[in-house]
């Protein structure tokens, strides 16, 4: 949709836009998103250890709940997009809405693969842990050292007024909450 003025063809412009998302819903709103020819998406991911019931699993989730990036023409595309299955309205604030193309590019450069490796702060030195599944679910500890040959850790746990030190399963401790 180029409008023509004084002979000259302004086409219109594709930039950067931050759009908010239904929650949970971030994934589905890019991939819908990625299907219009005319639409680039940014939708950077973290992957990240958290307790589950059974233990401790890895999640995927999206680094900015909520929210994606997508590059997209305003005047011809916004519709479409704003109508897309997961997007719930374009984020803006006050007359600016486009979020300037160097933010985008430094979020890229930051995140090659749009997703970031969160490590296991459970496996650090001094890591004060809570055994999440095994023989000593429930019990605390701190991890004395990584043991990598054996895919172990070496923690320290108090039992029965000891301290005693045993190698676990990396899977079977969480990082414990902080004590109030």
């Amino acid at each position: 949709m180029s409008t023509q003025t004084d002979g000259f063809i302004a086409s219109n412009p594709r930039e950067w836009f931050c759009l908010r998302t239904q929650t949970k819903r971030e994934h589905i709103a890019a991939a819908m998103l990625e299907q219009m020819h005319s639409t680039e998406v940014f939708c950077p991911r973290i992957s990240q250890f958290k307790k589950t019931r059974i233990g401790k699993k890895r999640f995927i989730e999206a680094l900015f709940p909520g929210y994606i990036f997508a590059k997209f023409s305003l005047t011809s595309d916004y519709r479409q997009v704003i109508h897309t299955q997961g997007v719930r309205y374009l984020v803006e604030q006050g007359n600016r809405r486009a979020v300037p193309e160097y933010i985008i590019h430094e979020l890229r450069n930051t995140i090659p693969q749009g997703m970031v490796e969160a490590p296991d702060p459970s496996m650090e030195p001094g890591a004060h842990i809570e055994f999440v599944s095994g023989s000593l679910k429930g019990l605390n500890g701190m991890v004395l050292a990584q043991l990598p040959a054996t895919n172990r850790v070496q923690v320290l746990l108090e039992f029965l007024g000891n301290e005693i030190r045993v190698a676990v399963d990396p899977v079977d401790i969480l990082l414990a909450a902080p004590s109030s």
